[in-house]
């Protein structure tokens, strides 16, 4: 599900862009060392947007950069940060959003698809362990799985409320981004960002399965909310459906900007107002597009040829 939330590269100015691959090599670092070397696996971009928010809210003495080789950049060091509370936060909300999806595919697949949570089983108990050494996760983990546990249920059920399904991610999410804050103000807007980007995440991934949802006839709310009305002839989503889709995105795009807003200046906010303002806007265009809005295996940095010209239109 996860894949969606990641910056705007051309946009990013020179000191932006490093510093945006510095958090992304540093939580990839801290991973390593939190919950154990094989959690690296599973590093994401979105996991990378909560450790900038964290970030954005730590006192600046803590916000260290240096460099480093791993064993993906071994001939020249990386510009990295360096372990920080909110890095190591972020590791260990990682196990535990990564062993909560797995839980919830061992309920909801069936076949071969049961296939993939059982071979993470063995990792995903590994980085829990790891994890216990380092944060308390214990109680973060429960909540992720009772929501988990609601919107399986409301699946299993065939909800065809979008607006329920994605406020029951959001509400999630806003759990994972709130986690250990004291202070009213920091998480009245984590809360804020993670409920909105939980229920950006949700929609859009329907969106960006539904087609094949449809052909394979799992679960999709979208599907079950506009029947025979989602699909053109042509057997892609109709622009009637597009069009709701998108409304509803910019619903919470609009909510992430408020929040964003509220955020102390400094070149992390300059990165998360990139990503709400044009990297997760970007995501939206290529959904409507046709192509998906996963970041997959694709580069973060690399934009295909005539890419950035359908953003601007």
């Amino acid at each position: 599900m996860f894949g969606y939330v990641r910056p705007y590269t051309p946009s990013l100015q020179l000191q932006e862009y490093e510093i945006y691959r510095a958090v992304y090599c540093g939580l990839c670092r801290t991973m390593g060392e939190v919950t154990g070397q094989t959690s690296r696996l599973t590093l994401s971009y979105d996991f990378c947007f909560l450790a900038a928010l964290r970030m954005a809210f730590l006192p600046s003495e803590e916000v260290i950069y240096s460099r480093h080789r791993c064993f993906a950049h071994c001939t020249k060091p990386r510009f990295t940060a360096e372990s920080n509370p909110a890095l190591v936060f972020t590791a260990t909300a990682a196990a535990c959003l990564t062993d909560g999806k797995r839980l919830d595919d061992l309920q909801d697949e069936t076949g071969f698809g049961r296939i993939k949570p059982y071979v993470l089983t063995p990792l995903c108990r590994s980085m829990q362990h790891h994890a216990k050494k380092y944060y308390a996760a214990d109680g973060l983990s429960e909540k992720i799985k009772g929501h988990l546990a609601a919107l399986s249920a409301l699946e299993k059920a065939g909800c065809t409320s979008v607006e329920e399904t994605a406020q029951t991610f959001g509400l999630l999410m806003q759990d994972v981004f709130t986690e250990g804050l004291t202070d009213p103000a920091e998480r009245a807007i984590a809360g804020e960002f993670g409920l909105r980007t939980g229920r950006f995440i949700y929609i859009c991934d329907a969106m960006d399965d539904l087609c094949g949802d449809i052909r394979e006839k799992r679960y999709n709310p979208l599907a079950g909310l506009w029947g025979d009305l989602a699909l053109n002839e042509g057997g892609q989503p109709s622009d009637m459906l597009k069009s709701a889709f998108r409304t509803a995105a910019l619903v919470d795009l609009e909510g992430l900007g408020r929040a964003v807003e509220l955020l102390p200046d400094g070149i992390l906010t300059r990165i998360l107002k990139n990503i709400v303002y044009q990297g997760m806007p970007y995501t939206l265009t290529r959904i409507l597009a046709g192509k998906t809005g996963k970041s997959g295996n694709r580069r973060l940095y690399e934009i295909a040829p005539g890419e950035i010209g359908e953003m601007k239109g």
